[in-house]
């Protein structure tokens, strides 16, 4: 319908229009001097000493991975409640996913059940910042520390989020994230690494041009991952509004919590008191059996009236039927490798938490271009249904 509520738009202007252009009239369109600037402008906000760009959130964890050493044969830990890319990643350096539960109240990985799941073929943990809700991330670091692990934070739904006074992005051995264009903030498609560790630095800026030092020189395995200069161009502009735009986003989010807290078939997000929200999504959860349809259904009827809601991660990740047909790589790699003597059987996966939680969470409409009245409607059709 026209007078649909979106769930997410782009908030992009003329400025983003003029950096483009400018970028058409130079001539230099990809890996130039816009993608430098972006990088220096983005590891200055996140506070590292690093940024490497890349062509997506998903390039950037593969070349994450891929330069911390991560391989076939290596377990790494990764939450089950998230999007594909996060394992997609994994697979592709022919390392093994292994599912821990999460936080039942913030949906992140919980680090209590990260620990359970530790061997001694552990080599990485990838929290996400899911909904833009920062992890545990102090716990988990020290269970790096005391098992030498990797920890690569996938801030993808984070920009700007802060987990005790700390940017995410910043705490881990890495950050990857996407610029996507419904993301905080966008550069149509794009991705960024950043680090504090030079050695990654360094190899993450190989590996996302073909492995080369020079035009003759391959070193190292490489992939084709480079930004272009019109996605970094965009950026630019954008990460100079995320913080309005982030504090809009948050006064939006705020509101809906707000005036519908006393919805008894709606829960509300848990906000710990130490974290900033990037409020990529309003999370709240459904109590089915109050509202007396499923969460589906709801998602439906909302549409029809005229309220378009996020409702995605239906499933736990260890429950995609590429993982239980253990359709991978020729050969059953990676999941039964010579390199990996372990059985995974992802349809033996029982994590509670996550199966209470998953198909059962909606995200309103929160973006920095609503409207009051626009609010209000939302508001308005949740009330409405009984």
């Amino acid at each position: 319908m026209s007078n649909m509520i979106k769930v997410a738009t782009p908030s992009v202007g003329e400025e983003e229009i003029q950096a483009v252009a400018e970028v058409l009239r130079s001539g230099r369109y990809v890996q130039g001097p816009k993608v430098k600037e972006f990088e220096e402008k983005f590891a200055s906000y996140i506070g590292t000493k690093h940024a490497i760009a890349t062509n997506s959130g998903t390039s950037a964890l593969h070349i994450s991975l891929a330069a911390a050493g991560i391989g076939p044969g290596d377990e790494v830990i990764v939450p089950p409640l998230t999007f594909f890319a996060t394992i997609e990643a994994v697979l592709h350096q022919n390392a093994i996913p292994i599912f821990a539960d999460i936080d039942h109240e913030i949906f992140n990985l919980d680090p209590i059940d990260v620990a359970r799941h530790i061997t001694n073929r552990t080599k990485a943990v990838i929290p996400v910042h899911l909904y833009g809700h920062p992890a545990e991330m102090d716990p988990l670091m020290d269970l790096a520390q005391d098992h030498n692990l990797t920890v690569i934070e996938d801030a993808a739904q984070a920009h700007g989020a802060e987990y005790k006074g700390k940017k995410v992005g910043g705490i881990g051995h890495a950050g990857c994230w996407s610029f996507y264009a419904t993301k905080n903030m966008t550069a149509i498609e794009g991705g960024m690494i950043t680090t504090n560790d030079d050695k990654i630095a360094e190899t993450a800026r190989i590996i996302r041009n073909h492995g080369m030092t020079s035009y003759d020189d391959h070193v190292i395995l490489g992939y084709n991952y480079r930004m272009n200069e019109i996605s970094a161009a965009i950026g630019i502009i954008q990460l100079s509004k995320l913080e309005s735009l982030n504090a809009d986003r948050a006064k939006v989010s705020l509101y809906l919590i707000e005036h519908l807290k006393d919805i008894d078939w709606l829960i509300a997000p848990i906000i710990r008191p130490y974290v900033k929200h990037a409020f990529f999504w309003v999370p709240f959860k459904v109590n089915e059996e109050k509202l007396g349809m499923n969460t589906l259904q709801l998602t439906r009827l909302l549409k029809e009236k005229g309220v378009e809601v996020r409702h995605r991660y239906q499933e736990p990740l260890y429950k995609q039927q590429v993982l239980i047909n253990r359709k991978i790589y020729p050969h059953n790699c990676p999941l039964s490798c010579p390199h990996y003597s372990n059985h995974i059987d992802y349809s033996k996966v029982h994590l509670p938490n996550v199966e209470k939680v998953a198909g059962k969470i909606i995200g309103l409409p929160n973006h920095p271009n609503l409207t009051k009245k626009e609010l209000d409607i939302v508001l308005s059709v949740i009330k409405s249904i009984k």
